[in-house]
């Protein structure tokens, strides 16, 4: 018997929720919010969604209800809003946030597997981890699958080659610093050489991407909860496949105490294995500089925490 359980369940989290439901993931789903009737009304919905495709049990609770979990997903947040005068007045907020979320979940009896979503993820994956003091292995972000499906839809409308025979993964910062990796890129299994402007133009349509959809509908939903879906199947199901995620590194890249996007091998445990791949000079520079920034923010963000 599998269980999961959502925290946060608005607009994201209540996607994620559905999509989890309706591919018969798991058997149980608890959604937890601070508005309570937001869950509970969400909960209905979606079990009655489910009639004529599963017995999946979905119903609101507490934290208590969460207990015998295999995956916990964290969605809980909020966005910058014209109040906050810099990014750091949101990530406070956010903060404040995850450590009330984290001081919970140390009370959930099980060993389940934490999905970090709320934004700046790497930031919040990496102040959970600190916040829980779970095994590192069993906290991760979701974050780099969306950036790689962004990755390559824009490939597939660029050369005109179904999105299903390109394998093209994004890793790094979720943010300013994403290194899509080009030199992993591959076509019906054949490696893509790219010249410098296709690399630069198509780099620039990623980041743009979001961009778009979020001026026009006021923020992605669909992309990144079927994205987390993926990464929450092959965890409960033990698939160990591939997936960019964030993670707590400890050495791998020669990076310690951070958290940020690579290539990991999940599995039942979460974070099975880090590949450590070997990446041409300007990816790795972009790499390293999304490092830096993150590893700054985060001293600034713990300087409270022993």
């Amino acid at each position: 018997m599998r269980k999961a359980t959502v925290i946060g369940v608005g607009s994201l989290g209540s996607c994620i929720s559905y999509e989890v439901a309706s591919r018969g993931i798991v058997d149980e789903l608890v959604l937890i919010d601070i508005y309570k009737e937001l869950a509970e009304g969400n909960a209905e919905d979606i079990e009655q969604a489910l009639a004529f495709r599963n017995n999946t049990k979905v119903y609101a609770g507490d934290y208590d209800a969460a207990d015998g979990s295999d995956l916990i997903i964290v969605t809980a947040g909020k966005p910058r809003t014209q109040e906050m005068k810099s990014r750091m007045d949101l990530l406070k907020v956010n903060k404040a946030i995850i450590q009330g979320v984290a001081s919970k979940l140390k009370d959930v009896e099980g060993d389940f597997v934490v999905i970090t979503l709320t934004n700046p993820v790497d930031l919040m994956n990496y102040l959970m981890w600190k916040y829980t003091g779970f095994d590192r292995r069993r906290i991760l972000g979701s974050a780099g699958q969306l950036d790689s499906s962004r990755f390559k839809v824009a490939l597939s409308r660029r050369y005109g080659t179904p999105v299903l025979d390109i394998e093209a993964y994004v890793i790094g910062e979720h943010g300013e610093n994403q290194v899509p990796v080009f030199s992993k890129v591959k076509f019906r299994g054949k490696e893509k050489k790219f010249t410098e402007k296709e690399r630069e133009e198509i780099e620039k349509e990623i980041k743009e991407s979001a961009l778009r959809v979020i001026s026009k509908k006021g923020a992605t939903i669909y992309a990144p909860a079927n994205n987390t879906a993926n990464v929450i199947q092959e965890i409960l199901r033990d698939e160990k496949r591939l997936a960019t995620c964030s993670v707590i590194l400890n050495g791998e890249y020669g990076l310690r105490d951070i958290s940020i996007g690579v290539p990991a091998i999940v599995g039942r445990r979460g974070v099975e294995k880090v590949s450590e791949w070997e990446l041409a000079e300007k990816e790795k520079e972009i790499f390293y500089l999304g490092a830096g920034k993150i590893k700054e923010t985060i001293e600034q963000l713990t300087a409270d925490i022993k």
